[in-house]
């Protein structure tokens, strides 16, 4: 049985959990109505400084541009999720089908919410992987 505090909290990030979580798939398949609904105004993303950053609203599209163009080749699971109020860190992996096979990459975000709405996406990418078969 949860302790008052402990239900307190769970009802503060269970809905964080799932703007998080249902972010990361309207990006994933490119549903820019679904991904603009859910980010603030302000939003920022960053991936490590592998791809770059997106701000707010016109980033978001841009980033959904970039995300159709692997549209067939990639599939995002997550793996786990550690969550406090305010900043929800999913674990996942990327699979990519290349025409050497596939390829996973791992990944984490850092995600913030508020007030229902996603305001940072920091995503790290393990690219080892990817860049072993690129050199």
């Amino acid at each position: 049985m949860c302790s008052e505090s402990e239900g307190a909290r769970a009802g503060i990030v269970d809905p964080q959990r799932r703007v998080a979580e249902a972010w990361m798939r309207a990006v994933a398949t490119c549903d820019e109505a679904a991904a603009l609904a859910l980010s603030a105004p302000t939003i920022l993303y960053t991936n490590g400084g592998h791809l770059g950053r997106y701000e707010g609203h016109d980033g978001i599209r841009d980033m959904i541009e970039d995300v159709a163009r692997l549209a067939g080749f990639i599939e995002v699971t997550v793996q786990s999720v550690l969550a406090e109020p305010g900043t929800i860190a999913l674990r996942r992996l990327e699979t990519y089908t290349l025409p050497q096979g596939g390829v996973e990459i791992p990944a984490l975000a850092f995600v913030d919410v508020e007030e229902g709405l996603v305001t940072r996406w920091e995503d790290y990418k393990d690219l080892r992987t990817l860049n072993a078969i690129t050199e």
